[in-house]
Formats: C-alpha cells, structure tokens, sequence
C-alpha cells in the first residue's frame, strides 16, 4: 500500500509537469535547462491589468440531457435545460471579489452572491435553498436562516498577492514541479536549432524512468522534499504553523517505508506497480525558442486495462503563447468500458480561449454518453455549452456585505449546530387596509443587529400596494407607482428612488422563483405607514 502512495503521488506531478512545461517557452542553455528555466517564470495566463481589477461573465448551460438514468435518477431528472449565469467583479489589490449567480433549476429560479473579502469567504444564503432542491431535507421546512454564512482561510491572503502578480501557479506548486523537474533526465529533452524549437517527450518506458528517478530524488533529499509538500499543504490549508509538523511527519514516513523495505526504489518495483494501473503510449510538449510562438501538447494514457476496467485518456493542445497573449484551442477525449456493469462511456471537452492582458474569451463544450451494451440501452446522453468573458476595469468597485452577529453565522459552527427550527407562529401575517394580502410564498423574518425584517413576495405586495413591477436582467428590480420610481438589486445592499441612491439593511432576495423584498421597506418608501403587532406576529399596514 505504502508503495502505491508514493508512485500515485509522483505520477501525478510528472503528469503535472507537461502540462506545466506547456505554458512555457525556451530561453537558453541545454533543452532541460531551458525548460526549467522557463518553468520557473511560466504561469498559465498573461500577466496584465485583467488579474487585478477586473469584470466578466460566464454562462453555462445544459443543452442536452437524456437516457435511462435522466429519467429516473434525483436530481438528473430536474436538470434538463438548467443554466448558470455569473457575474463577477474582481480587485486583487484590494482584496476583494464578487460574483452573482442565476440558476434555473426545475421551474425555480434560484440567485445569490458569493464574496472573497481579505481571508473570508461569503455566501448569500439563497444558495441553501438550491441545495435544498436538489437534496431534499438538507433545511428543515420553516427553518430560519441568517442572509450570510462565511468562512475564514488565511490561505486567500497568498491569493491576492499571486493573482496581483499574475501568478496564477503557485508558488509552493511551482517550487515542487522544479523539484521534480530537476530528476527528469536530459535524455528525454531535445532542441533544434534548426527549427528553433525545443520539445519534452515520453513513452512508458521512459514513464518509468522518470518515475524512479523522482523516487530516488525524495529519497536522496527527503529534507527538501519533505519541507516543499508541508509548505504547499501547510499554506493551501491556511494552517502555516503547522508546517513544522507536516514536514516532520513526512520525513519520518519516508524513513519508515525505506528502512522496511517498502519504498519503491528498483525499476522492477515502478514497472510492477504501474501494471494494470497506467501505460503512458504518449506525452510530447513542443515549444518555440524563443517566445512568443506555437506550442502543441499531446497526450495518450492507457487506463487500467483488465476485463474489469479498461479505459483511454488523451489530451490535446495547439496554442500561441507569449507575454502579453495565450490563444489557442484544447481537447480532453476520454473512453472507457466497465465489463462488470457492461457499460461504455465516452466523454469530449473542448474549448478555445483567448486571453491577453486586459481582456479573455472562451467557448467550451462538454459531452458525455453512457451506454448498455449488453441491452443497446442509453443510459446518459449529456451536453453542456458554456462561455466567459471578461476585462479589465481600473475603475472597478466591488461591495462586500457588512456581516454582524445577527445576519450571519460561521459556516463551519452552522455544519456543528444547525439553526433550530421555528414553529409556524414565526410566518407574520400582513393586513392591508383591514385586509389580509394573500402569499403563494410564505413570507419570513431574517434578524438583524438592530431588529428583524419581514421579506415578502414583492409582486404579491406591489400588486396590492397598486404598483407595477419590472425585472431588468439579471438582478435589478423597479417597482413604479404614480410619479415615484424605486430601483433594487436582488443580494445588493443599495437601491435608489427616483435616482437617488441609498443604503438598506436586508436585501432582495430569490426563494423558490419568487422575488423576496423587504416588506417595511418597500411600504414606507411608497408612503404607507407600518407596524407590528408582536404579541400577533402581524405586520399591519395602511396605504395613503
């Protein structure tokens, strides 16, 4: 088992590392030295305004879903025709990022807000309620939430800095792949002058290679190795202080397995644990000297292999790659075949990008199909169509909601003590003029700091308020009467009135497919007068 570990760890680094060389270019010396040169300033994207203050968008959709298990399997069978819009803003300098979200799910429109601020991770509650379609019982019927739940990671302080750098790797990663880059031997690098290009390749035979000569490098500077992966999981983990013990625990495993024998040290040993697992028929990586220029990425990986499971990955990559631009197209092709359940499935991604400093598109598409041999049976036929854009805006403002104890709560406290559930006296009942107003969604109360709000159905309110109402994609909210317009932004702490902005405390939000707005808030402005009846539970309102 233990030798398992070490080779499965190892393969995916030096997988890792084609795809790492891929975004690299050469720049001197012999072909290794030119691509661990390169490896050590290579990142995935260009480098530019675009990784710090910047705005975009991103839809997916999902065109196709048919066959066996969409029919009858929760919750494939409420996915057909779903979408996902996203809207994000972006300000690495400042620490900051949000991004709104539309989903259509079975009939139900469902939109919330995710925000990074500092170290905090943020979400709308709104998202629960999603969840909560799809796994049913996750919030019990009634159940009061508050309108954010967070989660602190120093890690994201690391974050900032790397994507207002433009390092999109890592550091920590970086400095791994270069640690495995130093044991590929020289042999399996090439360079031709006469083309100008410079290439990585590998079969299995030089898989293997490879992979023992990774394996003696751990065990030779177990100390470097031990101190690189205990900073990436000590960092990645936003648990720093704990590296001293990560590291130790690492070097301690190594001796271990080498002083009993169970470190996987001879070729006869990385041939043997590769069979049946993985056969690499092909990785090649080709770059231009000098940059910018055409890069091409191929690679075949035989998978299993036995009459229970036999399957074939390859990867594909054409591009154009230089400072100030990545533009290019990609294909992820995988089949396999699980004789056990007579199943054949077959799975395509492909994509193209564009990307400079100040500005990136792309297009990518998803198939996936499942068969039943044994029955000609499909069981899955999926697609999924999806596309992004997004620039660089130096004028950007991002809003980060202002938390207190009393509208939010700590994720990880939420997952240890789950907020009670309340008894029905908790729905308010609304009177209008004498009369009660009539929800096709029960209204709820969210508590603040300095009291609770009732949000309620706002086209059921605006009709009996006599307003009418509009939705301007994708959040924005108007709700007219007379000569006074009102403006609001589902998940937005700002509205104005008659383009006059101001702030409110308890936003607009989606439940179900019906808009929830703040129901004190939306009367007053509209010159009603409001009050509470809390031995009742009633909000009483009168009209002007």
């Amino acid at each position: 088992m233990r030798k398992t570990k070490y080779i499965l760890f190892v393969l995916t680094i030096i997988l890792c590392l084609g795809v790492a060389f891929s975004t690299s270019a050469a720049g001197q010396l012999t072909a290794k030295q030119m691509m661990i040169n390169r490896l050590q300033s290579a990142d995935l994207i260009p480098a530019g305004d675009i990784n710090k203050t910047s705005s975009g968008t991103a839809y997916y959709q999902i065109k196709t879903l048919s066959g066996a298990l969409a029919a009858t399997v929760e919750p494939l069978t409420k996915l057909a025709g779903a979408d996902l819009q996203l809207d994000y803003k972006l300000d690495s300098p400042g620490n900051k990022m949000a991004l709104d979200y539309i989903v259509n799910y079975d009939g139900g429109k469902y939109s919330g807000g995710m925000f990074i601020d500092n170290s905090k991770f943020i979400l709308t509650t709104e998202i629960l309620s999603l969840l909560n379609n799809v796994q049913g019982g996750l919030i019990p019927a009634g159940q009061e939430m508050p309108s954010y739940v967070y989660m602190d990671n120093p890690a994201y302080a690391n974050m900032w800095t790397n994507m207002s750098n433009g390092q999109y790797i890592p550091p920590e990663i970086k400095e791994l792949m270069l640690f495995f880059a130093e044991a590929v031997p020289e042999k399996y690098f090439a360079v031709s002058l006469t083309n100008q290009r410079v290439s990585f390749a590998l079969d299995q035979d030089g898989f293997e290679d490879v992979t023992l000569a990774a394996l003696n490098k751990v065990a030779n500077e177990k100390e470097r190795f031990a101190a690189l992966v205990a900073d990436y999981v000590a960092t990645a983990g936003g648990q720093q202080q704990a590296a001293d013990v990560i590291r130790d625990e690492i070097m301690n495993s190594i001796e271990q397995s080498v002083n009993d024998g169970s470190y996987p040290d001879t070729a006869a040993e990385v041939k043997d644990m590769m069979a049946g697992i993985v056969t690499l028929k092909e990785l090649k990586y080709e770059a231009p000297i000098i940059s910018p220029g055409q890069h091409s990425f191929n690679m075949t990986l035989d998978l299993g292999g036995g009459l229970e499971f036999s399957g074939e990955l390859v990867v594909k990559a054409d591009f154009t790659s230089g400072k100030d631009l990545m533009d290019g197209t990609y294909t992820v092709d995988v089949k396999a075949n699980a004789g056990a359940q007579n199943l054949s499935v077959t799975g395509l991604m492909r994509g193209e990008f564009n990307q400079t400093g100040i500005s990136s598109q792309s297009n990518d598409t998803i198939k996936v199909n499942v068969q039943d041999y044994s029955t000609g049976t499909t069981m899955l036929d999926l697609l999924i169509e999806g596309k992004a854009e997004a620039a660089a805006d130096k004028n950007i403002q991002v809003s980060i909601p202002v938390l207190t104890p009393a509208n939010s709560m700590d994720l990880m406290q939420m997952l240890e003590n789950p907020p009670t559930t309340p008894n029905a006296s908790t729905t308010p009942t609304v009177i209008l003029n004498g009369a009660p107003v009539i929800f096709d969604v029960d209204p709820y109360i969210v508590q603040l700091e300095n009291g609770g709000r009732t949000l309620v159905p706002l086209r059921a309110l605006a009709e009996a308020l006599g307003c009418e109402v509009g939705w301007v994609a994708p959040d924005q909210i108007n709700i007219v009467r007379g000569d006074k317009t009102i403006n609001m932004f589902v998940n937005r702490p700002v509205y104005s009135v008659n383009g006059v902005e101001k702030q409110l405390d308890a936003p607009p939000s989606i439940r179900g497919d019906r808009t929830m707005v703040p129901l004190r808030f939306v009367a007053e402005e509209l010159g009603c007068t409001v009050h509470y009846d809390g031995g009742t539970n009633t909000v009483i309102i009168y009209s002007n």
